[in-house]
């Protein structure tokens, strides 16, 4: 049984996946394993051979679907996505791009060979095989942290702890990229990751040019993709950060999600609400202005057409930052997430919005935002310039004229 017949085959049986055994062979196993094969491919290197992954070879977001989609309309080099969804593959065929399956001989060959590989997570987004050490490997992270990171906190699960004490990052990585400006808030990332602070390239992120493009036309054709309504006035984004429980769920009682709902019908307003990728379930019910948005959707997109972003600890508000458009943080669980996770930062100091912690109290900011607009926008400034270095869309070329990529 090779490997993608053996893939299929846990996914139709899901029920094995609790079995000690499987837990163990994902996480100790099948890493060896794959590291062991690889070593017996070619590792010629193929100097124009660009390939990428995300998300645990997941879905098509973040850093390197920008990076991806920008070198295939702006350069010469062989493109090639690694993911283990056969929907990504179909999506991205359709646009013409590369897509291979990842667990194939053939994701092997093109690792083992492959000039640059970018990732978002790590190797989890491609496959832990030995590289050749004369590609260059960029793990471009997916956002500035504020909750705890530390890959040394001890996992739940003990074979995904040995799996991220086998794999370090800085075995194998040769840049890190972040967006932050000061070196207390690099080194502090380094450490979080065990990663040397010589790797580090504090350029931005790829994803966030696309918050600089307010072009009309760009705009209104983002909100017909998303099926929103020309004659709604105010988009209001909702993305909490992922949870262990992997519920997503909604904290407000039945009588103020009725209240919030009239509020945006009669502001002329709708509710986006964006689970995390790595939610499974989630637990709400539809009314007629809230709506629940594809966990694939990306979430960059949203935060160009929203007037409005409401979060809680997740990472997407320093990118946010960048529009200077208004946070709300419904931090309903902050006390029992800090205890389980901690932050970084203290909470208050670097959340550049009021924080409010029941349904009622987020319904009474959203009546009042433009007066709370104006009244944190000084905080907003001063967290946007210390959490990202540069302001001006050019991400993604700072990064690939370091790497010398070539580009028109």
């Amino acid at each position: 049984m090779n490997l993608r017949s053996l893939f299929d085959f846990l996914r139709r049986y899901t029920f094995l996946k609790t079995n000690r055994f499987y837990i163990f062979s994902r996480g100790v196993l099948f890493p060896f394993g794959v590291k062991l094969i690889s070593k017996f491919v070619s590792n010629k290197i193929n100097e124009n051979l660009i390939v990428m992954g995300a998300y645990g070879g997941e879905t098509y977001l973040d850093n390197t679907k920008y990076l991806f989609k920008y070198l295939n309309q702006h350069s010469d080099y062989k493109l090639v996505w690694i993911t283990k969804s056969y929907d990504v593959i179909r999506e991205l065929n359709k646009k013409g791009y590369k897509a291979v399956f990842k667990y194939d001989l053939k994701a092997i060959k093109l690792l083992r060979s492959a000039n640059y590989i970018f990732m978002s997570h790590g190797l989890v987004d491609v496959l832990p095989i030995k590289f050749s050490p004369k590609t260059t490997v960029i793990l471009t992270w997916h956002g500035t942290p504020l909750k705890n990171i530390d890959v040394r906190i001890k996992r739940d699960n003990r074979a995904g702890y040995l799996f991220h004490l086998n794999l370090k990052y800085n075995n194998y990585t040769d840049f890190l990229l972040t967006a932050t400006k000061f070196i207390e808030d690099q080194k502090l990332f380094c450490t979080a990751l065990q990663i040397s602070q010589n790797k580090l390239l504090d350029f931005g992120y790829p994803k966030n040019d696309i918050l600089f493009n307010n072009e009309k036309d760009f705009v209104n054709n983002l909100r017909k993709q998303y099926e929103i309504s020309e004659e709604i006035y105010q988009i209001i984004l909702y993305a909490p950060t992922w949870r262990a429980e992997t519920m997503l769920e909604f904290p407000i009682s039945k009588e103020t999600l009725i209240e919030l709902n009239n509020f945006l019908e009669e502001s002329n307003s709708i509710f986006l609400l964006k689970a995390h990728m790595y939610v499974t379930k989630i637990n709400f019910k539809d009314y007629k202005n809230i709506r629940l948005v594809e966990k694939t959707a990306d979430v960059q997109e949203l935060a160009v057409i929203s007037d409005l972003l409401i979060t809680d600890y997740s990472s997407i508000y320093f990118d946010y930052l960048l529009t200077m458009k208004p946070i709300v943080f419904f931090a309903y669980d902050l006390k029992e997430y800090e205890k389980k996770r901690g932050f970084y930062y203290t909470y208050e100091d670097v959340a550049p919005g009021p924080i409010v912690f029941n349904g009622e109290d987020l319904l009474k900011v959203l009546r009042n935002i433009e007066r709370i607009d104006k009244e944190y926008l000084d905080m907003r400034k001063k967290t946007r310039d210390r959490f990202n270095k540069y302001q001006d869309g050019n991400s993604t070329e700072r990064l690939l004229k370091f790497l010398n990529i070539e580009f028109s």
